[in-house]
């Protein structure tokens, strides 16, 4: 699963047409259970992400996932979709 990390619905659609994810393939990060729900899926975190209205739940989410190893990648694009960094877990 690919669980995108955007301020909007409609930015994580556009990020996930953009990349050619499929329907089911990709979810947006709308709050802390999405990550909770979808162990080991890999998070793409796109332009603007930082303004997600719950963004500080979030966070601490994808921290405790990624300290007990339950998460995959994580990649930071810009809006033009190059990687600015990765880590992984």
């Amino acid at each position: 699963m690919n669980l995108i990390y955007a301020h909007s619905l409609a930015s994580a659609r556009n990020f996930a047409e953009h990349n050619d994810f499929m329907p089911g393939d990709w979810k947006w990060i709308q709050d802390a259970d999405v990550v909770r729900q979808h162990p080991r899926s890999d998070i793409h975190k796109v332009a603007h992400w930082q303004d997600h209205p719950h963004r500080e739940h979030i966070d601490e989410t994808i921290e405790r996932a990624r300290e007990s190893h339950r998460l995959g990648t994580i990649t930071e694009v810009d809006a033009g979709g190059g990687t600015l960094g990765v880590s992984g877990a």
